[in-house]
């Protein structure tokens, strides 16, 4: 549930969300421990209710919303939890995000170039519930990994850079070559709060590649395949811009 209004140039959100976790095994009967008896959930018996208040603000100066070609978007959120029901979680999760979007011309065309950057990062202070970690790697994240491949953290930065170009008009065809950079600055943790070391995740990598993008009746189709510092691929498919 959220109340959506603009403040003084700010599209601004304020939100409640509640959602209650339980954590099961693959036969569905709920399981508070892994294996190796690291808890899953904060509760003592597997079910959490967790709760929160959300506010976000946005500033957003781009020329096209879903395939900007120039212009800035910012956007800074936090997320407060408050004590309600089973396994009473105390923590603020705090975001930012900010890409720009500049037109360049390596080569002729009729369609726009543009070179794309973005910068984000965030951390959660406080109580941190293994299953509610920032996820490092992946479609939206390194596109050098795959999904949570590189970290499950308490806090991270990732920086990306594309660059994107026409190849066949006709066909609304488009071409991207990326870079991805990301870390969780030594604060990766895994189930049960163990060290991004405990399960061979590097917590810090970089990745690169290049992918197609497609105009079509549904929206932007991507794929993206992309390879890492470990000398590791990745094929991604995703529909619209990463961002």
């Amino acid at each position: 549930m959220s109340f959506q209004r603009p403040i003084e140039g700010w599209d601004t959100s304020l939100g409640f969300n509640y959602t209650r976790i339980s954590i099961r095994d693959r036969k569905g009967n709920i399981s508070p421990q892994d294996d190796q008896g690291n808890a899953l959930s904060l509760s003592n018996n597997g079910v959490d209710n967790l709760a929160t208040v959300s506010f976000s603000a946005t500033k957003d100066y781009r020329d096209n919303r879903l395939n900007p070609t120039e212009g800035s978007i910012l956007k800074l959120s936090t997320e407060q939890s408050i004590s309600l029901g089973l396994g009473n979680v105390s923590m603020n999760r705090v975001e930012a995000n900010y890409s720009q979007f500049k037109p360049v011309k390596l080569f002729k065309s009729e369609k726009p170039q543009v070179l794309a950057v973005n910068v984000q990062g965030g951390t959660v202070i406080g109580e941190l519930p293994p299953y509610d970690t920032f996820s490092l790697g992946g479609t939206n994240s390194d596109g050098g990994y795959g999904a949570g491949d590189l970290s499950n953290t308490r806090t991270y930065v990732l920086a990306s850079a594309e660059y994107r170009f026409p190849v066949f008009k006709a066909l609304g065809v488009g071409r991207v070559v990326f870079a991805d950079y990301a870390s969780d600055l030594g604060t990766s943790v895994t189930v049960g709060n163990k060290s991004s070391g405990a399960n061979s995740k590097s917590g810090t990598g970089f990745g690169y590649g290049a992918g197609l993008r497609f105009n079509c009746p549904l929206g932007l189709i991507r794929a993206d395949y992309g390879l890492n510092d470990r000398g590791e691929s990745q094929l991604h498919f995703g529909i619209g811009h990463r961002f």
